[in-house]
């Protein structure tokens, strides 16, 4: 037989069938799309959290009190953790590091809480004392409105745009100029003190477990006195002057600091990648599962069509065809639905997966590359299930084959 009879015969098996062809259909797009789906979303996450860490800068380095466990993935979360970490920084920590020949700026940071009122609500939210270089340092940190603070401020607050207009309002509550009254969180004793909004920061999303959008930041001299922490800082932020020995100048922190984690952007990028990595082969794998399924299906299908087409295997080995003809004829059947089944699942899980995406807040990657390696594991699965009901159909004899009804 040539490969054109092959082919009309195949589809015209599938013609004859289309139910259950369309069953096996159903199975292989679910399974697809549930690859693609997942993965496609993990891609996205992988893009917005490099987007994100990218903001830290290639030469700014973020010194941390303690050992944070960044080689098992916490950097995702570093700064949440370093934030509600009771180890600090002291202001001979930054002396020294100041004294780096490598190093320019070094700014402190103090993160505490507070609660404000404003039309007669009550809110809390995180409070930060910063030096007024960190707006160099710092891109997250970028002015909408007003200004940035002097080294001559003491009551005045920079405030992220959810404080300004938190989501439930309609209109901002804050704006530049405007006085705000703060209440200490966490001291012994209730402090009070009114600051002047100077600025408001251009909304900026949530990076490593912290969100500048809701909180509020005032000078680091000012926070000091406010909470009575003289010279203890949550975290120390610095730029490295030359960028190729950035490695060199953390390793060279850590060694002359006690108990401290040095995160720089390009170690932060490392670390995500590996786990989004580990976190998108178990979700593709899960899903996989349901690809496997769907080829049991398709075995299943084509085992019961052989036994349905034993008579009409006898006939075309009795014309002329070949094993190898059969072998082909039964395995393109099953090519069909991979195929067929790979290209629109992929897409159908792209659909899924943005709308998804869309819902939750994260961008979706659509890859080509992603697209046609699932749908030749779609192929390689139906093939792979067709192959024995394919084989027992090609070893039958044309004489058995023929007295069967």
């Amino acid at each position: 037989m040539i490969i054109s009879d092959v082919l009309r015969l195949s589809l015209g098996s599938i013609n004859e069938r289309k139910s259950r062809f369309a069953l096996n259909l159903l199975g292989i797009i679910i399974g697809c799309g549930a690859i693609t789906g997942l993965v496609s979303i993990t891609l996205g996450m992988n893009v917005l959290i490099y987007e994100q860490l990218e903001i830290l800068g290639a030469d700014t380095i973020m010194i941390l009190p303690g050992g944070l466990d960044i080689e098992f993935g916490s950097t995702l979360t570093a700064g949440a953790q370093v934030f509600s970490n009771p180890k600090t920084l002291s202001w001979r920590d930054k002396e020294i590091i100041s004294k780096l020949t490598e190093v320019g700026t070094v700014v402190e940071i103090q993160s505490k809480y507070c609660t404000y009122t404003k039309k007669n609500e009550v809110y809390t939210t995180q409070i930060l004392g910063v030096g007024f270089e960190i707006f160099e340092l710092n891109k997250n940190f970028k002015v909408k409105d007003g200004r940035t603070f002097t080294r001559n401020d003491k009551s005045t607050a920079i405030i992220g745009s959810k404080v300004a207009q938190p989501d439930k309002m309609d209109e901002q509550i804050f704006e530049v100029s405007d006085r705000m009254r703060i209440k200490t969180l966490g001291l012994p004793q209730e402090k009070e003190m009114t600051f002047r909004v100077v600025g408001i920061l251009k909304e900026s999303g949530a990076i490593m477990g912290v969100n500048p959008d809701e909180m509020i930041l005032i000078p680091i001299r000012t926070s000091e006195q406010l909470y009575d922490e003289s010279g203890k800082y949550t975290m120390l932020q610095a730029n490295v002057l030359n960028i190729d020995k950035i490695d060199t100048v953390s390793e060279k922190i850590e060694d002359t600091l006690d108990d401290v984690s040095v995160v720089t952007a390009q170690t932060a990028q490392k670390i995500v990648r590996d786990v989004t990595s580990i976190m998108g082969a178990v979700l593709g794998g899960i899903a996989a599962i349901s690809l496997v399924v769907a080829g049991v299906g398709i075995f299943n299908t084509m085992t019961i069509s052989v036994n349905e087409r034993i008579k009409e295997i006898g006939i075309l080995k009795a014309i002329g065809a070949k094993n190898m003809d059969i072998l082909l004829l039964f395995l393109l059947e099953a090519a069909y639905t991979g195929v067929v089944g790979g290209i629109f699942g992929s897409g159908f899980g792209f659909v899924l997966g943005r709308i998804i995406g869309t819902f939750v807040g994260l961008p979706i990657l659509i890859s080509p590359l992603l697209w046609l390696l699932v749908t030749l594991f779609a192929l390689a699965t139906s093939v792979f299930s067709g192959v024995a009901p394919a084989w027992r159909a090609a070893k039958l004899n044309p004489v058995e084959a023929l007295k069967q009804e």
